[in-house]
């Protein structure tokens, strides 16, 4: 066997697993959301975003006091929110997400959103 047919079958080996390997990979969906916070004087921004297995969202600049709140939708069922100063984030490594909801605070005006992967 000669040295360019050792390289030719590398090479085809190669581009056989590369093929299988995009193949296989699962195609993820994203949907995002940025909205404004109006509250007295002041603002704040925040940034919704979900995939197949995470939901986030981001508190982001301005003087609005509150938190960030996320929850997530998986087998028909809403789980409970989860709330950050910052980023509050759900995760769901087995099941796919169906729905989430993001809101800007835990009040009677919060805006809630709700994202679709």
């Amino acid at each position: 066997m000669t040295l360019s047919r050792v390289k030719y079958g590398a090479a085809m080996a190669v581009a056989a697993v590369t093929v299988t390997m995009f193949a296989a990979a699962p195609a993820t969906a994203a949907d995002s959301k940025t909205w404004t916070r109006y509250c007295g004087g002041d603002t704040r921004t925040y940034t919704a975003k979900v995939s197949d297995h995470e939901a986030t969202t981001k508190r982001n600049s301005g003087d609005c006091a509150g938190l960030a709140y996320v929850r997530i939708k998986v087998q028909g069922s809403w789980g409970t929110w989860a709330s950050s100063s910052g980023t509050a984030k759900r995760l769901s490594p087995v099941y796919e997400i169906e729905a989430s909801q993001h809101k800007d605070c835990n009040c009677s005006t919060a805006n809630i959103y709700t994202l679709y992967p």
